[in-house]
């Protein structure tokens, strides 16, 4: 079987983590292509080109965040193709692919950029709608962003005011411009594959359509953090629990702080570890609300040395307040034998097996989130127990067999 990867490598986050992990898994069970954007980092190039994967560049430019993929020196890729494979964000590029070849096309579903526009801070900081996107729930969603922008110090009160105001005209421009963009990508897309069923869920939802296509749900394998650290259970905790999921405001690490402010008093010898937050809104947050024992860091340049520092902490916690379509890190602690506390937003909960392998608190509810930290901080945890739970939970090579059924299946019913 033929198959094109489409990555437009913009950046680099969790979901170009996860596709190239898949890549990894999926070289020796079909052919592998990938069509990538000129401006694609050299690092990233080699890393792809170390899996055995030819790789076409083609010019790319970016609107609304979204890539826009150029196909006129990539026809005889397309050609090629038995399914083209769209990994992530790059769905504008299916109906050029269909007026070059009607070959299946596949969506990987990692975010929720096909439901709505400015999807980087969806809901407003809210819990996931299930209504289709509409102008009123676009500006809702701004204005909601920058009144909790205004309430965790982010923006002025007047400032925060001004673009409340100003979304009444930015909203209905967004829109307008994301419908435009969007022309044809539904029709032109035969199969999805969500990373959560929560995932799907809010997809459907937004999108009734979508229940006419095949899907599946297939998690990621997170098979990165065993190339950096081998897990030796009889390894002990060290004294401090790790965020590091950086200073965006979504990813709650101001609740993280409120909690905190509760769990130092009992526990006033543990340390609390920030990656990515360090001279950040986050720090400066800390020491207006006079905690003590954080320390905020950059995020780490080498691999080696996060999963090091995941890998000795007592927990990790991810505290989300949007709602995640996944989440790498606590399934990533969960393989190294590390506890996870995740908060219930989004596909969260799918990632980790409740009082097992960690817990889940209710999203939002900083003191529900300090009391799962200090029960966790009151077990006696086993690394084995939680590494061989968490294969149960996300198996890597029975996610692969699914993702390799799934095309072969697009491909023999000639879905196009």
């Amino acid at each position: 079987m033929n198959v094109v990867a489409i990555m437009h490598r913009s950046w680099l986050g969790g979901a170009q983590i996860s596709t190239l992990e898949f890549l990894e898994l999926l070289r020796d069970r079909v052919e592998l292509k990938a069509l990538v954007c000129d401006t694609a980092k050299r690092d990233f190039l080699s890393y792809v080109s170390s899996l055995g994967v030819d790789i076409y560049r083609t010019s790319c430019g970016t609107m609304m965040g979204y890539p826009i993929m150029a196909l006129r020196d990539a026809q005889k890729l397309v050609e090629w193709a038995d399914i083209i494979w769209i990994t992530d964000v790059e769905y504008l590029v299916a109906p050029h692919i269909k007026k070059v070849r009607r070959v299946p096309i596949v969506a990987h579903l990692r975010s929720y950029a096909l439901v709505c526009p400015w999807w980087g801070a969806l809901y407003g900081f809210r819990e996931a709608c299930l209504e289709r996107c509409s102008l009123r729930r676009i500006i809702g969603c701004k204005q909601g962003i920058n009144l909790e922008f205004s309430r965790i110090g982010l923006l002025s009160a007047d400032k925060a005011f001004l673009y409340w105001l100003l979304d009444f005209v930015k909203g209905p421009l967004d829109y307008s411009k994301w419908r435009h963009l969007m022309a044809g990508v539904f029709e032109n897309i035969d199969g999805y594959i969500a990373v959560s069923n929560t995932l799907w869920k809010i997809h459907r939802s937004h999108i009734p359509e979508l229940a006419n296509k095949p899907h599946a749900i297939i998690y990621n394998p997170v098979i990165e953090p065993l190339k950096y650290v081998t897990p030796n259970t009889n390894e002990p905790y060290s004294n401090y629990i790790l965020y590091a999921s950086g200073a965006n405001p979504v990813k709650g690490p101001h609740l993280l702080l409120e909690a905190w402010s509760k769990v130092s008093k009992e526990y006033k010898n543990l340390k609390l570890y920030m990656v990515g937050c360090k001279d950040s809104w986050v720090e400066r947050r800390a020491k207006n609300m006079g905690l003590s024992n954080v320390d905020f860091l950059n995020s780490f340049s080498a691999n080696e040395h996060y999963y090091s520092m995941m890998f000795k902490a007592k927990t990790v916690i991810m505290p989300s307040i949007w709602p995640e379509p996944f989440g790498r890190i606590p399934v990533e602690a969960n393989r190294l034998g590390v506890w996870a506390v995740i908060s219930s937003s989004g596909g969260l909960p799918e990632t980790i097996v409740d009082g097992v392998t960690g817990y889940v608190f209710k999203s939002g509810d900083a003191d529900d989130l300090a009391e799962k930290i200090i029960k966790t901080l009151e077990r006696d945890l086993d690394r084995g127990a939680i590494i061989s739970h968490s294969y149960e939970r996300m198996n890597p090579w029975r996610e692969i067999e699914k993702l390799l059924r799934f095309f072969e299946g697009m491909v023999n019913d000639g879905r196009t």
